[in-house]
């Protein structure tokens, strides 16, 4: 398994013109392995360009990424090998699809890997499967496809290489309820049984809150907060000030605390608001 490292990443546009912004300001972080780590952030906070960071599409300024205790760009005509390591999805990957069926279009990586026929085989499947697209969907044209069915067919396609972490910049976006349930679903059992790293980047705090394990937080270039979702969620002020919002249920533990009702207050998903609310209801009924 794989960790990613960033030590002090800096990072401008426009550099040394008077346009020059500062999208990442000394942004330290550690991707741990085997766990999903979710990234958020208002628009321009700096997310996109961190995880650009990941597998080398951008390089910092300053600072250095480190995967497996090695410093990415020492060997900078190496950088290849480190994109088949960190498989990357951004947003609406669906508009990258270009071959004629969709078996071909998620076999596309593999082959260029020089991985066997057999074992293409193998990973098409299963990572068709982890994606929700029926057996029956792989022999038609992607571009004949819904929105949401090319999203799960370009995710497959990153899946089916095979990375040791995988980063996916807002995989959910635009897709309705049901929609986003299947796809994030997917990638949380994905993770779970093939013990990967993977790093999502979402506005959604309901989906960070159900699928993530670890949560970073950034804000006008700087990491502000980072651990895992009870310690995030629980900082509803912080959130608040850098734009963001909390998970609704987190909205109603933070009414009811004020309403004097005893119930923890790093509570962020409905299973736990459930628990809580029993737990202190039947206290009362035990004159605790």
């Amino acid at each position: 398994m794989s960790c990613i490292e960033l030590k002090d990443i800096r990072y401008s546009y426009g550099k040394k013109t008077p346009y020059e912004i500062c999208a990442l300001d000394g942004v330290s972080l550690t991707v741990k392995e085997n766990c999903i780590t979710g990234i958020i952030g208002h628009t321009g906070s700096g997310k996109s360009t961190l995880i650009q960071m990941f597998n080398g599409l951008m390089k910092p300024d300053s600072g250095k990424v480190i995967i497996d205790g090695e410093d990415i760009w020492e060997k900078p005509k190496e950088i290849g090998k480190i994109r088949y390591k960190v498989g990357m999805v951004m947003q609406y990957p669906e508009y990258q699809l270009f071959a004629e069926t969709v078996k071909d279009d998620i076999a596309y990586g593999p082959r260029n890997m020089g991985i066997s026929e057999e074992e293409i085989v193998n990973r098409v499947a299963q990572s068709a499967n982890f994606c929700g697209i029926p057996e029956d969907v792989l022999s038609k044209s992607p571009f004949d496809l819904s929105g949401g069915q090319k999203r799960r067919v370009a995710l497959a396609g990153v899946m089916a290489m095979d990375p040791d972490i995988l980063v996916l910049d807002e995989p959910a976006a635009g897709l309705d309820p049901r929609g986003r349930r299947e796809i994030l679903g997917g990638i949380k059992r994905y993770q779970s049984e093939s013990k990967k790293s993977i790093v999502i980047v979402s506005h959604s705090m309901e989906d960070m809150a159900m699928y993530c394990d670890r949560i970073a937080v950034m804000s006008k270039g700087k990491l502000i907060m980072d651990g895992n979702c009870a310690e995030v969620f629980s900082q509803r002020e912080l959130l608040l000030s850098a734009g963001l919002d909390v998970p609704e249920i987190s909205n109603i533990i933070y009414a009811l605390r004020n309403k004097g009702i005893s119930v923890p207050a790093d509570i962020y998903t409905v299973d736990g608001a459930v628990d809580a609310i029993v737990n202190y209801v039947r206290g009362n009924k035990n004159g605790i």
